[in-house]
């Protein structure tokens, strides 16, 4: 049985920003803009991912 292949997987890989498809100039964005905005977000920490502090030792912890 023939499978068969939808025009979204033909597309290829999409843009992680916009959903456009890839140019290969600017892998794996569509385009100057989107690589542009993509760094702006780690560059603002937009992706940064959560933490919590760590305690700082006790005087127990300093004995040991």
């Amino acid at each position: 049985m023939a499978r068969s292949i939808s025009p979204a997987s033909e597309a290829g890989p999409k843009c992680p920003i916009c959903e456009e498809p890839r140019s290969a100039e600017y892998k794996p964005f569509c385009s100057k803009r989107c690589a542009d905005r993509d760094l702006h977000r780690w560059l603002s920490g937009s992706y940064a991912i959560p933490a919590t502090e760590a305690e700082p030792p006790t005087d127990d912890d300093l004995e040991n």
